[in-house]
């Protein structure tokens, strides 16, 4: 049973630091903010240059489509990487807290950062362009879902980096999700990458969810069955990735966690 004050507790404690820790709320502000503005920008110069129909609302669900997987996924990794910096990691899990109730918490931390940035990009794209906002949320929580489900794999990916060979890994566990994001095709379709990077593409359920996404919006095709394809394989590298972070833990925690401090 999952005792969900302790998981709470975690959430509390990462959302506390916001008010110590300025570049935490950078992080959850400004980079959404720039992908906004140059991406936007483009888009909206694509649609009056060019007969691509709806590609600046295509590019800013991009943008915020890509939000869900990237920075979820580099939230999960800040979550663990923070009781490393502070020297603390010892401390938590000497406490009556098991792997599966943290987890819990740094993902409850984790929608909560992705509801704050989603709506303070809404807010930045009602003030800079003229694009129909309910159209974009509407739209965004409906092939949201399965790219959160992708950037929870993609974060257990990356911590399994740091709970193996300690936080000498960080800075490679940071950039997984960004090294896939050319294969998704957040910003572009598929069809353009060459054909051993299309191959690499069928393997990523979020390559799916954002071709759905394009053919959606610009073409109003029905997208389930992309969506149904994008969640299964999320589905299915999540579940993976969850049982093989618990054991890389639970191996790690055996030989003692302070190496991970080396």
């Amino acid at each position: 049973m999952i005792a969900l004050s302790s998981a709470w507790a975690i959430t509390l404690r990462h959302m506390r630091i916001w008010k110590r820790d300025l570049n935490s709320v950078l992080m959850l502000l400004y980079w959404p903010m720039l992908d906004i503005i140059m991406w936007g920008f483009l888009g909206t110069w694509i649609s009056q240059t060019s007969t691509v129909h709806n590609y600046e609302t295509v590019a800013l669900l991009g943008v915020m489509l890509w939000q869900v997987v990237g920075r979820s996924s580099n939230v999960i990794c800040i979550t663990f990487n923070e009781e490393l910096w502070t020297n603390n990691l010892v401390n938590v899990f000497s406490l009556p807290l098991r792997i599966v109730e943290w987890l819990c918490g740094a993902l409850l931390y984790v929608t909560i950062v992705m509801i704050i940035t989603a709506a303070t990009s809404m807010l930045i794209m009602s003030a800079l362009y003229n694009v129909s906002i309910w159209h974009i949320f509407t739209t965004f929580m409906y092939f949201m879902p399965p790219l959160f489900i992708s950037s929870i794999w993609l974060g257990l990916v990356s911590l399994q980096l740091i709970v193996t060979f300690g936080k000498r890994m960080t800075e490679l566990a940071f950039v997984i999700s960004w090294f896939f994001m050319p294969f998704c095709g957040a910003f572009y379709p598929i069809e353009v990458l060459p054909a051993w990077g299309q191959k690499i593409s069928t393997l990523l359920p979020m390559s799916y969810v954002f071709e759905g996404m394009r053919r959606y919006v610009m073409h109003q095709e029905d997208p389930t069955s992309y969506l149904i394809k994008g969640y299964v394989l999320s589905i299915v590298y999540a579940i993976s990735a969850l049982l093989l972070f618990i054991y890389c833990f639970n191996r790690t925690k055996k030989y003692g966690l302070t190496r991970l401090m080396d």
